[in-house]
């Protein structure tokens, strides 16, 4: 019998692993050089005692109570909120800081947490003397905002939560060990990989990277629903009709909860406050709430500009499917429909996930599971799947995420 010949990676493994490494040292060369010089000085910054830099942008005149915005993850920085603070600083003063890890702020900090972000404020407040500010945070600044008025209650006149997270129900799965295991692992994804991987640049810088990262491990709102539940102050809630990260009902469960506290609903999705769709209307509340605000006006209430008013209904005056589900559950029956069912229940994982119904992560890691249980441990193990059979796999998800978005924008 002709034996086989020897594979092209067993000829030729020392030249491809030396061509990597050559490739990987370039890479991180051309990272490093590209670095030095790129950091500029930001234009308004406060140093803290320990030497940290709080780098911030500034609109409008420097005269009455200013209004601070807190900035999502990832993002840019307080520079996110141009177009949206622009249009607001034609009646007041706005504030934007670069949270850590952010824009021209301090990139490296030991903790990335909620608490670390409103302290930071407050001491950019104690800096320019500033006495008391309205707060409105978007997405991750939300809970920011929060957390500011919970420790500096004197310091915060009102609160703003634009599209903003606040309910641990409303993160994900809505369990804390669960998602904190999703973040360990978006952090090796988004931390460690690439530092194995020739990227050039393309990645982008590691400590940004890093910054995203720990800010959601860092992030803790099981306290969320207690600290609402007790807040006093007057609370502008706006939000989109079609938020595909935070979804419409949880800004409800918020008005709920905050007992002074007005909600809007946009028809819009989750990028208004950086100039996205629904800026012009969001600019147009803020100002009639601060203003009611600043004469001591009644501001709570609801108004809804879009064709819903029950935000967990997929459409006017349909059941509501969508709200916190049991991610055992989630997992659960997604794990028994892959027994039998796997392209259509990936298929149906991603739909499901783009309409909010559930998360759709936690269902096609129950459907990865199960497939690698069946493969295993079946009674008849399956033959390994030809590469492009597993890739159907990530097709079949794909094009039922992008069906059920599209059903998420005609709901």
């Amino acid at each position: 019998m002709e034996s086989k010949s020897p594979s092209f990676w067993k000829q030729h493994w020392r030249k491809l692993v030396a061509g990597y490494l050559v490739l990987l040292l370039a890479s991180h060369l051309a990272v490093f050089f590209s670095k030095k010089g790129s950091e500029e000085e930001p234009a308004h910054r406060v140093v803290t005692e320990d030497g940290l830099v709080i780098a911030y942008s500034e609109w409008g005149e420097r005269v009455g109570v200013p209004l601070i915005l807190s900035h999502g993850s990832p993002g840019g920085g307080g520079s996110d909120f141009e177009v949206f603070a622009r249009e607001l600083a034609k009646e007041r003063w706005v504030i934007a800081p670069d949270r850590w890890g952010f824009g021209q702020s301090t990139k490296d900090v030991d903790d990335y947490s909620f608490i670390t972000d409103a302290e930071a404020i407050a001491t950019l407040m104690a800096t320019l003397k500033i006495p008391e500010a309205d707060a409105m945070g978007w997405s991750y600044g939300g809970g920011v905002v929060l957390e500011l008025a919970r420790r500096h209650p004197d310091s915060v006149r009102s609160l703003g939560l634009l599209g903003a997270i606040g309910i641990q129900e409303g993160e994900g799965s809505g369990s804390y060990a669960v998602e904190q295991a999703k973040y360990f692992l978006m952090k090796l994804a988004v931390v460690a990989l690439p530092e194995v991987v020739p990227h050039f640049g393309l990645a982008g810088d590691r400590m940004k990277r890093r910054a995203f990262a720990r800010d959601f491990q860092d992030a803790d709102m099981r306290a969320m629903r207690g600290l609402m539940e007790s807040l006093e102050k007057p609370v502008l809630i706006v939000h989109g009709e079609d938020d595909p990260m935070v979804p419409a009902w949880v800004a409800q469960e918020h008005h709920r909860l905050l007992a002074n506290s007005r909600l809007v609903v946009l028809e819009g999705s989750h990028f208004f406050p950086m100039g996205g769709e629904g800026v012009e209307a969001a600019v147009k509340e803020v100002n009639s709430f601060l203003n009611a605000v600043a004469l001591g006006e009644k501001v709570d209430g609801e108004s809804y500009e879009s064709r819903r008013t029950n935000m967990k209904a997929l459409w006017p005056g349909g059941p509501s499917l969508r709200g916190w589900k049991p991610w055992w559950l989630v997992m659960l029956v997604s794990g028994v429909l892959a027994w039998r069912f796997p392209r259509t229940t990936v298929f149906l994982a991603g739909c499901g996930g783009s309409l909010l119904l559930f998360d759709g992560l936690l269902a096609l890691g129950a459907v990865l599971l199960v497939l690698q249980g069946k493969r295993f441990f079946g009674k008849e193990p399956t033959k390994r799947r030809p590469r492009w059979k597993r890739f159907l796999l990530v097709v079949d998800f794909l094009a039922g995420s992008v069906l059920g978005g599209l059903l998420l924008r005609l709901g």
